[in-house]
């Protein structure tokens, strides 16, 4: 069976999903900042401690999802190709390093409901039906649906491929 796939239009789905109890985490490293910051530095404790907050938080977000976030520049320049070895980076890096991504929360203070390897490889699967690749894409799919399967981007991305399989036989 081979599948035939028209390339999807250049308008980029880009999904975000929230946490709530890590936005609960989040909100609670915020106010131990500014606590802390108040405690120590009384007068203008609350500003530094908000500022300290924001500038960890992005420094925390730039530097170690690198690869993910070289990777979604990549696909909004419609550059399928680099994207797909940045994100093949991103899921290598968070699976090794799985206790990054599953205290993101704390570690990267992100409040996505989706872990950052589970992104890693929908954003991989997304490139290889960009790219014309979709018997990779339909594995790696059906592989996500394995290991998270409450993941809807895979579950309606599968059965878009399955639909358009179909259709081409």
């Amino acid at each position: 069976m081979k599948l035939v796939f028209d390339k999807m239009s250049a308008n980029v789905p880009i999904v975000r999903q929230v946490s709530w109890q890590a936005i609960i985490i989040i909100i609670l490293v915020w106010g131990l900042f500014i606590a802390t910051a108040v405690f120590f530095l009384q007068k203008h404790g609350y500003f530094i401690g908000v500022v300290l907050f924001i500038l960890i938080t992005i420094l925390l977000q730039q530097a170690i999802p690198k690869s993910h976030n070289k990777g979604m520049k990549a696909i909004k320049q419609k550059d399928f190709k680099t994207a797909l070895a940045y994100f093949k980076q991103s899921a290598d890096y968070f699976t090794r390093y799985t206790w990054v991504d599953k205290y993101r929360a704390l570690t990267l203070l992100s409040a996505s409901k989706m872990c950052y390897r589970e992104m890693a490889l929908c954003n991989i699967a997304f490139c290889y039906v960009q790219t014309m690749e979709a018997e990779k894409a339909k594995a790696l799919y059906e592989q996500i649906l394995k290991e998270y399967p409450d993941n809807g981007i895979a579950y309606y991305a599968l059965n878009s491929i399955n639909t358009f399989s179909n259709k081409a036989d």
